[in-house]
Parts: C-alpha cells; sequence; structure tokens
C-alpha cells in the first residue's frame, strides 16, 4: 500500500462521519424551524441536501487530490490513460444516445420514471446524467483493467 495511504483512509472516514454529524443536526435543526414556521418544509429539504452535497464534492475532491498525489507514477498514468481514454468512450457512446434523443421520433418514446415516479425535466435530466456517468465509468474500468494487463 503507498505511503500515508492509512491516513487518507482514516481521514476519509473522520469525514464522511463529520458529514454525517452535520447534516443529522442540520436536518434537526431544519425540522425544527419548519415545525415552528420560520421557513418551508421543501426549502429546508433543499437546504440540506444541498449543504450535504457540496460537503461531500468538496471531501470527494480533497481525498481525490490527496490519494492522487500519494500514489506511485505507474499508478498515476493508468488512471489518466483510464480517464482520457475510457471515459472519453463512454462519453462518445453516451454522446450517440444524446444525438439519437434530438431526433423527432425520439419524442414519442417514453422513459421510466426512475426517480420517485417523477416525470418531470429535472428528473430526467439527473437519468441522463446518472447514465452518461455510468458509461464513462465503465469505460474507465475496462481502459484501467486493459492498461495494468499490457503492462504485466
Amino acid at each position: 500500500m503507498a505511503k500515508g495511504l492509512w491516513k487518507i483512509i482514516a481521514l476519509s472516514l473522520a469525514g464522511v462521519l463529520a458529514i454525517v454529524v452535520l447534516v443529522v443536526v442540520g436536518g434537526v435543526i431544519a425540522v425544527l424551524a419548519s415545525d415552528k414556521g420560520l421557513i418551508a418544509e421543501d426549502a429546508a429539504l433543499l437546504i440540506i441536501s444541498a449543504v450535504m452535497a457540496v460537503l461531500m464534492m468538496a471531501l470527494s475532491l480533497w481525498l481525490g487530490v490527496a490519494w492522487m498525489t500519494r500514489i506511485d507514477e505507474a499508478a498515476r498514468e493508468a488512471h489518466k490513460a483510464s480517464w482520457f481514454y475510457g471515459g472519453s468512450g463512454g462519453l462518445a457512446v453516451g454522446g450517440v444516445f444524446i444525438i439519437l434523443a434530438s431526433t423527432p421520433p425520439a419524442a414519442r418514446l417514453t422513459l421510466p420514471a426512475w426517480f420517485d415516479g417523477r416525470t418531470d425535466p429535472a428528473a430526467y435530466a439527473a437519468t441522463g446524467a446518472v447514465g452518461l456517468m455510468t458509461l464513462m465509468l465503465i469505460g474507465y474500468g475496462v481502459v484501467w483493467g486493459w492498461w495494468w494487463l499490457a503492462r504485466r
């Protein structure tokens, strides 16, 4: 295991625990404020979700940078190549679906409602984003495996 990786793992767990505590405390405050009529329930939920999302993304970026600076050069090159070639390949596959979705016949297609039965544009945009990220991660995984197998 790379030097300093255990410290990153410990900090990751501490960071996740801190986020959980902040979200729970914030949630309790938002519920109390909502019950007293100080803030609408939907606004409280949106605020808590936004704070949680920002904290989790900031923690993810920080941990990614900390991890990437501690791995060796071969592992760094494997990840860079995987994200470039695999992620780009997945994005290209997703691009085909985006282009096809813009054609007139696509207007007659119906998509399953994956977000709590919602069929609004935001839910469909989130579905597309998750689908595109999935294709990019699949491409990344394929190229990462190929990169290491080619160098064995």
